[in-house]
């Protein structure tokens, strides 16, 4: 017989036999590799357009409204608009859409000095593969996909209108002629015509080129009143040349017996009308049109399609509807 002291060393050596047998498997777990974060991919920035606008002239409020309304519409498109003012100088804008060619701009928008002349630039844009857009003036060579302008007859049709009712029908008339040649002279002119030509008791005394440019506006007209004792009214093909002609009539004091119309709807003519200076004049909008012009070339950049041709609104502006 055991002992009982000895029975219970051999109890508990079985149960620690027991315990150690059953105790699970430590098992070693390896450390995970610490996970790389992919790097950041660096978005590429959006393209941005730059166009050129080759302007004939800035020293005319119209075309500074064209600028004006281009920048804006370029802002709100988020494109880069390039400016470059040739002063009337054919060498000039030449000169400066070959500069633009060799920025290499995305498009170029054009408001030719001469439709002519402008056609050997037009072709070298054509060459550098850049698309050309045309405002106002057309360009008679070259490849253009758009050309924005007004009817310039029907300019001159409702100044016609305008100035037979305002003088009941009966008048000698005076005419002040825009670049000789251009396009929206030769235009105001007809459309002009056209209308007095059918009207028996309108004459036109003196039909003279004065540039669209009010000093040649004033001087030209000093020159028509001393001819013309008797005046009755005055067209110009632009409000520059009207204001010019205005200013000549003032200091001759003829202002009561001579009515002068206009075309463009500028901030002076405007002015002019409000203070009775001048009868009426034509709303050509140059703000709008040079703003569609924008707006067809992000189209054209985008690889879309535009109409070839845009005549934008008139509207002919008295003082009974001065906006």
């Amino acid at each position: 017989m055991f002992k009982k002291g000895t029975i219970v060393l051999l109890v508990m050596s079985l149960v620690c036999i027991a315990l150690t047998s059953c105790a699970p498997e430590q098992v070693e777990v390896e450390e995970a590799a610490p996970v790389e974060e992919p790097a950041a991919v660096e978005e590429e920035p959006e393209e941005v357009y730059v166009i050129g606008f080759a302007v004939s002239t800035l020293a005319n409020p119209f075309f500074v409204s064209m600028k004006d309304g281009g920048e804006a519409m370029a802002a709100e498109l988020g494109m880069e608009i390039i400016t470059l003012d040739a002063q009337d100088d054919i060498e000039k804008q030449a000169s400066q859409i070959e500069d633009l060619i060799s920025r290499e701009v995305d498009l170029i928008i054009v408001n030719p000095c001469d439709s002519d002349a402008i056609a050997t630039s037009v072709i070298d844009i054509n060459n550098a593969g850049i698309p050309v857009i045309t405002v106002t003036r057309p360009s008679n060579g070259g490849e253009v996909l758009q050309h924005l302008d007004v009817d310039n007859s029907f300019a001159g049709k409702l100044v016609a209108d305008e100035m037979v009712k305002v003088l009941d029908g009966v008048g000698k008339v005076a005419i002040l002629e825009g670049i000789a040649g251009a396009p929206s002279a030769e235009a105001r002119q007809k459309g002009f015509m056209d209308v007095v030509e059918g009207v028996e008791g309108i004459e036109v005394v003196a039909s003279l080129t004065a540039n669209y440019a009010r000093e040649e506006g004033a001087s030209v007209m000093e020159d028509v009143l001393q001819a013309n004792p008797e005046l009755d009214a005055v067209y110009a093909h632009n409000d520059e040349m009207a204001l010019g002609a205005v200013r000549a009539i003032i200091a001759a004091g003829r202002l009561d017996e001579i009515k002068v119309f206009g075309v463009d709807a500028v901030d002076d003519a405007l002015a002019a009308i409000a203070k009775g200076e001048m009868v009426a004049t034509v709303m050509q909008q140059p703000y709008l049109q040079m703003g569609k012009a924008v707006e067809a070339a992000k189209a054209v950049l985008d690889g879309g399609t535009v109409e070839t041709l845009v005549i934008i609104p008139l509207l002919l502006i008295n003082a009974e509807n001065l906006p």
